[in-house]
Formats: C-alpha cells, structure tokens, sequence
C-alpha cells in the first residue's frame, strides 16, 4: 500500500535542490500556481492560447476556426477569436501600397494626381478615346476624333462588253449594283463610278439611284427639275461610231440609315429614240484596234464621322 507523508515544507539535505531519483515521477496533483512559476492548470487542448486573468491567474482560450483573427473582445477584457472587420481598418495610404480610396465604380480608372496620391476618372461612353485635358494635366474621355476614318471598301468591276439598251426611260445598267452595310451608326458613303459607253452621235446618260434596306430605289445627286430636260447624274453626246465615253462621278452621300441596313447603289442609262447604247464597247464593233473594249466600276467606301 501507498505511503502518505503530510509535511508543510522539504527542503533539500544539501542545499536547494532536491533531486526525483531516476525511473520515479513527481506528481502535483492540484498543479503549480502562477506564483510559484507554474500555470494553476492542470490539462490542455491542442491550440488552446493562455492568457492573464489577473495578476496571479491564468486561463485558458479554446482554438478559433479556420482564417478567424485574435482580437480583444467588445468589452476589451480578453482576447476572442473572430473575422476580420475589414470596416475598422484605416485607408491604406498609397505610400504603403494602397489607394486611399474606399470604393470605386464599375469602369473606374486610376491615374496619379501626385507622388503619393491617387484619384479616380469615371467611365466615358461608348467608343470615347481616352485622351490628355487640354492642360495636360490629367487624362479624359472624350469622343474619337471627326471625321476621316476609313471604315470599309466595297467595288464592283464590270468588263464584259454585252450589254445594251434602246430604253427611252432609265432602267438599270446590268452588272453595275454594289450594296455595302455600314458599320457605325453616323457614317457617309463615299462613293463613286465610272462607266464606259458607246452611242453613236447621241447621248450618253447615266444617273445613280439608291436603295436602303428595301425600301425601294429613288435617283440621288441628280441635276434639279427644268422643263422637260433629264435630270441626270452625268452626260455627254458621243462624238462617232468608234468612240467610247468614260464618264467619272464622285459624291459623299449621306444617307438615314439604322445599324444592319443594306444600302444598295445602281447605275442605270436610258439612250435616244431609235438608236442603242453600248456599255464598255464603241457602237462600231468591227475587229479592229480603234474599236475598243473597255470596263467600267463603281466603289462605295465608309467614312466615320
């Protein structure tokens, strides 16, 4: 049976020291109070963190979960674990590698208004360029510059030498129709066209009439209403039977269009009672050098506004 020793004080036979002889284990059961150097506990849990209750206690703080933060609770009398409020924290200057900025909107640009500081520009609108303010000071969102901007190129070539006419009334050279659909929403048409026809001692005419999204062919940039004349886009009276007349128009038109519409360019011609036009041919067609096949073409470009 166990012996028990009851005593109030041991002290070592030769000094302070007193030794457990190997293989033998001393136990305190009621553990080490803080004064004497210990904690006053006696078990742990793996994570758990001590801290001062008081001057002489200690105790003992369970682990928190994953990612939580220690801070002192809202009373300010011992630590808890918990999330980061990022809300309490200061603005982190720019000299620390942040902003000093709080928020920002959707499209926000950042530029520097000094070596330490930083401001927000807010978004432009659809298809502004960002640009220098006329200070040159800071950046801004203004509209692209005007006007110039190639945007496409559309052309047709015709060089066949088989189509005629002996109509008195316009009607539609064959071959030469060209459609183009814009890309942007304010665009001009630069277009142009040049037709090689022959007609013997009689007039050449030619006009350029134009379709949106098949709201039907209407003449443009012909010559205004007098009396009975042809209001043309171009003419000119063939000299002889061997001649072929280049005629060459260039306009900007600037149609009402919306996105995805189909904008449709013909040529048509109409010849004198009686006689017949030739496209790309003179009115003599002999087999030699001086009767002449030649080609005509049209060409419609987009110009941004």
């Amino acid at each position: 049976m166990a012996s028990t020793i009851k005593v109030d004080k041991i002290e070592g036979s030769t000094g302070s020291t007193i030794t457990v002889p190997t293989g033998q284990t001393f136990t305190v059961t009621d553990g080490i109070a803080v004064s004497g150097g210990g904690t006053g506990l006696t078990g742990f849990t793996a994570g758990d963190v001590l801290y001062a209750t008081g001057t002489t206690t200690l105790a003992k703080l369970a682990k928190g979960t994953a990612e939580q933060v220690l801070a002192m609770n809202s009373g300010a009398t011992a630590p808890d674990w918990g999330s980061v409020d990022l809300t309490v924290l200061p603005t982190i200057t720019v000299a620390k590698g942040g902003t000093n900025l709080t928020a920002f909107t959707a499209g926000d640009v950042l530029y520097a208004t000094g070596a330490t500081t930083l401001a927000k520009l807010a978004k432009g609108s659809a298809a502004d360029v960002l640009t220098m303010n006329t200070g040159a000071t800071a950046p801004e969102w203004a509209a692209a510059a005007g006007g110039g901007k190639l945007l496409q190129a559309v052309e047709t070539v015709v060089t066949a030498s088989s189509a005629t006419t002996t109509s008195t009334s316009f009607v539609d050279i064959v071959g030469m129709s060209l459609a183009i659909t814009p890309t942007a929403a304010s665009s001009k048409i630069l277009f142009t066209y040049g037709t090689s026809i022959g007609h013997s001692y009689s007039p050449i005419i030619t006009r350029i009439t134009r379709d949106i999204e098949g709201g039907g062919y209407s003449a443009i940039f012909v010559g205004d209403a007098v009396g009975s004349r042809s209001r043309v886009t171009h003419g000119t009276v063939e000299g002889g039977t061997a001649d072929t007349k280049k005629m060459t128009t260039v306009v900007l038109d600037s149609p009402s269009y919306t996105l995805t519409d189909v904008i449709t360019y013909k040529i048509q011609w109409l010849a004198e009672s009686g006689s017949t036009s030739y496209l790309n041919r003179s009115s003599a067609y002999a087999d030699n050098y001086y009767n002449m096949i030649a080609m005509s073409s049209m060409t419609a470009i987009e110009v941004g506004a």
